[in-house]
């Protein structure tokens, strides 16, 4: 008997449709990147059913299991596979569309480190792609942004499966003050600097990666930036509710010229964590420094000139650009200028002090071991702990033994269906419950045969179980999604796209309709008129 969401792949396989009469080539097998069941369980079984699923349409899967980092530099960073499991972080900073809709999708980031990891191509689809940031009415921008999800589903260069959300553990007789955040639970910004322990000076985080980079010019995965954002500063933050706040600026930007100049006065007083004074200089110097990201420079294409004046900035841009406060100088962090003036590659520094203004600063980093911040309390907000430390644990599950026996404080990463009920009865523990903005999603690299073809992407599409991973392997935590846009995030959320449930008889039409054809092994071979 087959299980929940797979389809059983014996060799004798009930075919609804034929396909090609003259076979070529066998197609090779799919290279399929996942996480290991330490790093992640539910997404290693989901994994193996989807697997178990394609085969059964006639494709040949080899899995490979990784551990986070690893995961994350082939996946994303050398985008080196054919199909890759991962989740995309749904932080704050992304609640505006721009992110999901420009950056994950537009062909000018499918290079390596971009974030079109799939490597997708559609001028049409770019041509939305670039509108949208042009327009400043929301109603005109939201007919744009459902358009391109509407096309983003028909063409599945991503498997959107679901925005999984869930519950973060915390001990709740050991700090207080617990704030999840959508998105990210208690791993927000708002979150740890709010979290005030109980018992001592120090909020303790446990979390099953470790860190990578703490350089905020490279290209970090969430769990880095999370740390990042801590010691450096940024002239906007994203608010708990998803709206940008003024933070190193001293009020919001002043728009004129149709949306072309923004005016940003800065706070007065800030200073960085070695003493020296923060200038509009050192402002103009990181945004012409981040400018030369390879990761985060398209965020800053738009602007033709920066200047000053006093204790302002001002951006001058080529075009309107509406997410402008959102997605550039709420994501953009400041730079000491005196450290960072004579470095000759920024991408690979690593400055040994990390030196920002956020209100965090660094301690001590013992890789493998944890990360040590203290309170920066010349900060304009100081947090409410005095230290802060991130644990990384080999598992989830070693974890949560930690926050049970008083080693950390709180857990960055949601327990199996299981452990939920344990925490939820022991009155010595909370449950931080969160909507997720960010989403598990399949993608595709289709800069590689057969990928490159919509109907081989719908084909595979169809054979994810998501009613499944959200219903039985996660208990009922987390939402099916079809789009990259969170339902959670109702103003850009479009609810009419395709839809792709778990459908093999679909998939097998969809591989014929593109010219493949079966075995009598039930291998997928291509057409030989393709």
């Amino acid at each position: 008997m087959a299980t929940a969401g797979c389809i059983s792949s014996d060799d004798d396989v009930d075919r609804p449709v034929d396909g090609a009469d003259e076979l070529a080539d066998e197609v090779e097998p799919i290279q399929f990147l996942a996480p290991t069941a330490g790093v992640n369980s539910s997404r290693n079984e989901l994994a193996g059913m989807v697997a178990e699923n394609w085969e059964h349409v006639g494709f040949e899967v080899d899995m490979e299991e990784l551990e986070f980092d690893p995961h994350v530099q082939q996946g994303v960073v050398e985008q080196d596979f054919d199909a890759s499991i991962l989740g995309w972080g749904g932080t704050p900073e992304r609640i505006d569309p721009h992110t999901f809709i420009y950056d994950m999708h537009h062909s000018s980031n499918g290079v390596e480190g971009g974030r079109n990891t799939p490597g997708y191509d559609n001028p049409d689809y770019d041509e939305l792609a670039e509108l949208q940031v042009t327009q400043y009415d929301e109603d005109e921008r939201r007919e744009t942004v459902f358009e391109a999800q509407q096309i983003l589903s028909e063409e599945q260069p991503r498997t959107w499966v679901a925005n999984e959300g869930g519950y973060h553990p915390y001990s709740s007789a050991r700090v207080s003050n617990a704030t999840p955040t959508i998105g990210e639970g208690l791993n927000s910004f708002w979150n740890i600097t709010s979290m005030e322990p109980t018992e001592d000076d120090t909020v303790r985080m446990g979390y099953p990666s470790e860190i990578i980079s703490l350089n905020p010019m490279q290209d970090m995965a969430t769990p880095d930036r999370q740390m990042v954002r801590l010691i450096y500063d940024r002239l906007f933050r994203i608010t708990d509710e998803g709206t940008p706040t003024a933070w190193a600026a001293a009020d919001d930007p002043v728009i004129e010229d149709g949306g072309q100049t923004i005016t940003v006065e800065i706070r007065d007083g800030m200073t960085w964590h070695d003493g020296e004074d923060v200038t509009i200089d050192d402002v103009e110097f990181s945004f012409e420094l981040f400018a030369d990201s390879p990761t985060y420079g398209a965020l800053l294409d738009s602007v033709e000139e920066i200047d000053t004046s006093g204790n302002e900035i001002t951006f001058h841009l080529a075009e309107a650009f509406a997410p402008f406060t959102a997605n550039v100088l709420a994501q953009v962090y400041l730079f000491p200028e005196h450290i960072w003036g004579d470095v000759d590659d920024p991408v690979d520094y690593e400055d040994e002090d990390y030196v920002g203004s956020g209100p965090f600063q660094f301690e001590d980093w013992e890789r493998q071991s944890e990360l040590q911040l203290s309170a920066f309390d010349d900060h304009f907000e100081p947090p409410n702990a005095d230290y802060f430390i991130r644990v990384p644990g080999a598992d989830e599950s070693q974890l949560m033994g930690d926050l049970e026996s008083g080693q950390i404080d709180f857990v960055g990463a949601v327990p199996e269906p299981n452990r939920v009920d344990e925490f939820d009865d022991d009155d010595d523990f909370g449950l931080a419950e969160f909507q997720d903005i960010g989403h598990l999603k399949i993608a595709y690299n289709t800069r590689r045969e057969p990928f490159d073809q919509a109907h081989v992407r719908r084909a595979l599409s169809y054979c994810v179980p998501k009613q499944d991973y959200v219903d039985l392997i996660r208990d009922g935590m987390g939402t099916v999604t079809h789009s990259t846009i969170s339902e959670h995030v109702e103003a850009w959320h479009n609810p009419d796209v395709e839809q792709f449930t778990l459908d093999t008889d679909a998939a097998f039409h969809e591989l014929a309709d593109a010219g493949f054809g079966w075995d009598d092994s039930n291998r997928l071979h291509y057409g030989a008129d393709q």
